[in-house]
């Protein structure tokens, strides 16, 4: 266990959690390629990993607000929670590749919760095109499809969308970063047999 200063009291964050996908102590591994996103992630974004967890009432804090993952604009933070830390980190990362680049390195790419200046119909949009990437690279990390939430589980308006557009940007995203995923051809193909 570590304490992390805030601002108003010591916070513990438990650094030395191994990503559920390795963790046999836990369950069986779920066969994910977690160190192959891992080190995709953090060559693609610049930005670190952590793998916590939360101690106390650490989530509800920045930059755990809402959900056991958050980014403090400088790491991907993924704190325990029974879910799936590939999914997690792939998720963020897919953030991180939609946020434009003025976002990239706020608090939560800048969508909240708290004080933001995104609207509500670009944020649900970003959401949507978020886990529409985050469909097309599962397969190429090994994540199974029932480990990813359904495309609007996270938006606040279903009028706001723009199903084709959300669609088009996640395809040409996934076509920009498809080659630099390691070991991509021989997981695109054990995806297709």
């Amino acid at each position: 266990m570590r304490g992390t200063e805030s601002s108003t009291t010591l916070r513990l964050v438990d650094v030395n959690r191994r990503p559920c996908c390795l963790d046999i102590t836990r369950r069986a591994p779920c066969n994910t390629r977690w160190d192959e996103l891992r080190r995709w992630a953090c060559t693609t974004t610049g930005k670190g990993v952590r793998v916590v967890t939360l101690e106390g009432s650490e989530q509800g804090n920045a930059p755990f607000f809402a959900q056991p993952v958050g980014y403090d604009g400088r790491a991907f933070q993924l704190g325990f929670d029974h879910g799936c830390d590939t999914e997690k980190l792939l998720h963020d990362v897919c953030h991180w590749l939609v946020a434009p680049k003025e976002r990239r390195g706020r608090m939560n790419f800048g969508l909240g919760p708290g004080p933001t200046k995104v609207s509500e119909a670009e944020s649900d949009n970003e959401e949507v095109t978020v886990m529409l990437l985050e469909g097309l690279l599962a397969p190429l990390f090994s994540l199974a499809p029932e480990k990813i939430a359904k495309p609007d589980y996270n938006v606040a308006d279903r009028r706001n969308l723009d199903w084709d557009g959300c669609a088009a940007r996640a395809r040409s995203i996934f076509e920009l970063v498809r080659s630099g995923i390691p070991g991509v051809n021989s997981a695109a193909r054990a995806v297709g047999r």
